[in-house]
């Protein structure tokens, strides 16, 4: 497969009376057609500002945006910008309540008849079409945006937390549906999520995202059979069902403002003396398997002293 998508070493800060975040910290990655990266981690720790300086919703302050080989870094126009759309976290407020479903999706394509193909594509019925985001459901208005981004014929979507804001019944159907797409039209995704247990289901890959870094990116089966960031696993010991079998991870609540060392050395149980001064990049500990801690190979024989 072709890389849509190359993102290398981005970065971006804000600035505040209160003092600096670094929301996306030297973040690096690669997308190719069809495939689903999946961006996990807390709230706060730089995922959707990720997503959205990736897009040029958001300037970045250094690093480089590829798109097809082309550098599109700081760009809000270029040719095959609309091939990248996005699908936003909450519907309702990522819509105009003043529109129509039609309207919203007119919005993208400015075709009638083509507004009823997308409609009919994403589960909605004709009736759904002159209704207000008032009027539906919350699983409805997400379909409306998912029509709404693929009236650009995109083949790359930021999924921005897509299902976080939906009853559980209506998550199945929606992450269902995007799956079908992707394996119609190709369409690459990178989908953003807090929740492993969704992310498990559609991503190739996933990425671990800690304090604006990725501390640890494997493909999906491995991050969840054989996860070595201390941060991974306590993701993955919060999460019911399969991944039960990975013990809890008591870490602690202390911080520090933008870390010498090891992003997560002020939370880790394991942390030694060299965690807190040492920049700890993401190195090679398998095949396609990616891993920031210095101890990652030892945790296991840590794992006694809980």
């Amino acid at each position: 497969m072709s890389i849509l998508l190359e993102v290398k070493d981005l970065h971006k800060t804000f600035h505040a009376d209160h003092g600096s975040v670094k929301a996306v910290d030297g973040v690096s990655f690669t997308l190719k057609k069809g495939e689903t990266l999946g961006i996990v981690g807390e709230s706060g720790c730089g995922k959707t500002t990720l997503g959205r300086t990736v897009l040029g919703l958001i300037q970045a302050d250094g690093g480089e945006i590829l798109w097809k080989g082309q550098n599109i870094t700081g760009r809000k126009k270029f040719p095959g910008r609309e091939k990248m759309q996005i699908i936003f976290q909450d519907p309702y407020n990522s819509a105009d309540p003043g529109y129509t479903v039609e309207k919203i999706i007119l919005e993208a394509c400015r075709d009638k008849k083509k507004v009823d193909e997308l409609m009919a594509r994403v589960g909605l019925t004709p009736a759904e079409k002159y209704r207000y985001p008032h009027e539906l459901s919350g699983g409805q208005l997400q379909r409306a945006g998912i029509a709404r981004a693929l009236a650009m014929n995109p083949e790359f979507i930021v999924c921005d937390e897509p299902v976080s804001a939906l009853d559980v019944s209506y998550q199945s159907k929606i992450i269902s549906l995007l799956e079908e797409l992707q394996e119609e039209q190709g369409l690459a995704y990178l989908f953003i999520s807090h929740d492993l247990a969704v992310v498990r289901h559609i991503a190739d890959r996933i990425a671990i995202m800690y304090r604006g870094k990725i501390v640890e990116t494997a493909p999906a089966r491995t991050i969840a059979e054989h996860p070595l960031h201390p941060y991974t696993r306590f993701l993955l010991s919060a999460v019911p069902g399969p991944f039960d079998s990975h013990p809890d991870i008591p870490v602690k609540t202390e911080e520090a403002v933008n870390p010498a060392g090891c992003v997560f050395a002020y939370r880790c149980p394991f942390a030694e003396k060299d965690c807190y001064t040492e920049d700890i990049p993401l190195k090679k500990k398998d095949t396609d398997h990616l891993c920031a801690c210095i101890y990652s190979g030892y945790i296991d024989k840590y794992m006694s002293r809980i």
